[in-house]
């Protein structure tokens, strides 16, 4: 068999080099998650569903989810009424007060039902009855609910846990076995682990950051541990989070 050229031999490299970034680039994905822009590193094996404001990773029977839990601050919760304001203000007013009904923060959550009631006045005032309530004093509605953001005290870093805990895992009876902090390409994280309350065992993992006033939270939602923990860790250590995308929902 006749050996191959220097020529043939220097294509076959070129192509070589051509591909292995090719194959590298597209495990490297860039996608919106609700409010948050992130750029992630596919794990090998692992299958990627774009839902928007719900990313899924799965592999087998195991799944990751990356999710956008809304807002996280007083910060976010302006932002948030800003951003109904604004739907209100170009006319859609069933979209502005589908957001504001739908506004959640920990900050809401834990707060005294008193508190709620006094940050809420403003608006219910206003819309008790949506159809007939007026243009002018909705506006002055949203400007009292803004105002009243900053009755809430700051979320503390347990009850920051409690609420991301909550969220991702429902009435499920988990206690936390371990955390930890971290810098992850300039983004904090708040990393997670639980396990069930009773037994001690179905380990878990969940991470969050805070963005802008917004939650990302990363939930090993299902699958045996030692097998989906490595596909997880792999994940985190890829997240690049860019600003706030404007006008999410």
């Amino acid at each position: 068999m006749p050996r191959p050229s220097d020529a043939t031999l220097g294509l076959a490299l070129v192509l070589v080099m051509a591909l292995g970034p090719g194959c590298s680039a597209e495990k490297t994905r860039t996608v919106e998650v609700g409010h948050h822009r992130v750029t992630f590193v596919l794990p090998e094996a692992w299958e990627h569903l774009d839902h928007g404001r719900q990313q899924l990773f799965r592999h087998g029977e195991a799944q990751i989810s990356l999710v956008d839990l809304g807002p996280g601050t007083r910060e976010g919760m302006v932002r948030e009424l800003r951003a109904a304001d604004s739907l209100w203000r170009a006319g859609r007013r069933k979209d502005a007060f589908q957001r504001v009904r739908r506004l959640r923060s920990p900050a809401l959550r834990f707060a005294p039902s008193p508190l709620r009631a006094d940050f809420w006045k403003p608006w219910t005032d206003v819309t008790y009855i949506p159809n007939r309530a007026d243009s002018s004093a909705i506006g002055t509605a949203f400007e009292g609910l803004i105002a009243g953001t900053t009755m809430f005290p700051e979320v503390s870093p347990e009850s920051m846990i409690e609420y991301v805990l909550t969220l991702t895992s429902g009435d499920q009876r988990r206690e936390i076995g371990h955390r930890d902090r971290r810098t992850i390409h300039g983004s904090r994280w708040v990393v997670v682990e639980t396990w069930d309350r009773v037994s001690h065992l179905y380990r878990s993992r969940v991470a969050f950051a805070e963005n802008d006033g917004y939650l990302l939270v990363l939930a090993l939602d299902r699958g045996v541990f030692e097998q989906a923990a490595p596909g997880f860790e792999a994940l985190l250590a890829s997240l690049e989070v860019g600003p706030v995308v404007p006008g999410a929902r």
